[in-house]
């Protein structure tokens, strides 16, 4: 539905009391609402200032919250969040707005090397409670504001390491405050220490293989800790070059004989072939706590059925963080056995996935058609479409 059709179905036609009142500019006594311009998408106050609009043109809703579900936007003239009755639209614009603003000023702190502020002063500077605070992080982002640091900690960490540069010199310019904080953090952040990392994974034995899948093949590879990659392509040299360039003084040997199981039950997901052992998998795998739960997330989502964004995010406990559930997915450094191909927009189309649409496109395909086969229907089958 498009936006203007959305807007011109919500709430009612003004009354020839409502009406009166539009048209001079002052509000109804008694009983609050707003006015929902069609043709702008603004929701106003009764008495709002500006150019009265077309009665064909007005839709009357109950609060804010009524007009911004769909989909319009408060009058800057006439300010209607801050009217009586929308106190829950102001919280939530309060909410994302203090989200935004602490954001930069971490952001900030952290790019100039001064002190990061603690959440009370974070808080305080943002106008809303401490425990607020950390709650709205963790709506909209999946983190607290001390989790946010301590993955752009472990982001700059991983690139100085990746750089070349000396641990120590690595550790202080990335904000740990001594070595010791720095490895224990790097165990869950980078999956080894961190003059491993740096030193390419030296020391590290990943062993690989390569297996068909429908239009294409699938590069399985793994550590003694479990499976660390599933890349997806048609040239086993590529895949291979990929896997070496990420950690170069590793050892990586082809085994295809070792691998033969790994390979069969990735090759099993990518037709649709149930493999109810996938659950129990080892995994080694690296990411901040939050892409994790995003992934957790994506494995107990049933073959043949997706779910959107938004879905995940309130699964994972952060309703409002539907990026950030996005970011983990395009993270994804498993593809299919982490199925981040059965999340999909709310409207049911196709969007983002790092090996293309049509592949996203062709597995939900083989797992439907499996699911069918079985006689298990999916339980959230979507009409599926690929968007531009």
């Amino acid at each position: 539905m498009n936006e203007r059709k959305r807007l011109g179905q919500a709430g009612t036609a003004p009354t020839d009391e409502q009406w009166a009142a539009i048209a001079g500019r002052r509000p109804e006594p008694g009983t609050p609402w707003l006015l929902l311009v069609t043709s702008t998408g603004i929701a106003c106050l009764p008495g709002c200032p500006a150019r009265t609009p077309g009665r064909d043109r007005v839709r009357i809703v109950a609060s804010l919250d009524e007009a911004l579900a769909a989909g319009a936007r408060p009058c800057l003239r006439c300010h209607p969040e801050r009217a009586a009755g929308t106190r829950d639209a102001i919280v939530a614009v309060e909410a994302g707005d203090a989200v935004e603003a602490t954001v930069r000023r971490l952001a900030a702190a952290f790019d100039s090397g001064d002190e990061l502020p603690g959440d009370r002063e974070l808080a305080a500077a943002a106008g809303i409670p401490e425990r607020r605070l950390r709650e709205v992080f963790r709506e909209r982002l999946g983190v607290t504001p001390r989790g946010w640091v301590a993955a752009r900690r472990a982001e700059r960490l991983r690139s100085h390491l990746a750089g070349g540069r000396d641990v120590l010199g690595a550790l202080f310019d990335a904000g740990y405050g001594s070595s010791s904080a720095a490895y224990e953090a790097a165990g869950a952040e980078l999956g080894m220490a961190p003059g491993r990392y740096r030193t390419g994974g030296a020391g590290e034995l990943i062993r690989w293989t390569a297996t068909p899948i429908p239009d294409g093949l699938a590069l399985v590879a793994a550590t003694d800790r479990g499976l660390c990659a599933v890349r997806l392509g048609e040239k086993p040299a590529v895949l291979e070059s990929e896997l070496r360039a990420e950690f170069p003084r590793a050892t990586v040997a082809r085994d295809d004989a070792g691998m033969s199981d790994l390979a069969a039950l990735v090759s099993d997901l990518a037709v649709g072939r149930p493999r109810p052992d996938v659950s129990g998998l080892s995994l080694d795998v690296h990411a901040t706590a939050f892409r994790r739960r995003v992934w957790e997330a994506l494995r107990h989502i049933p073959a043949g059925e997706t779910r959107s964004y938004g879905q995940v995010a309130a699964a994972v406990g952060a309703p409002k963080a539907a990026r950030a559930v996005g970011a983990a997915c395009a993270a994804n450094p498993i593809a299919v056995v982490v199925p981040c191909h059965r999340v999909v927009a709310s409207d049911g189309s196709l969007h983002g996935y790092a090996y293309g649409l049509a592949r996203k496109r062709q597995l939900l395909d083989a797992e439907r058609a499996a699911a069918e086969a079985a006689g298990t229907e999916p339980l959230a089958r979507a009409e599926v479409t690929v968007s531009s």
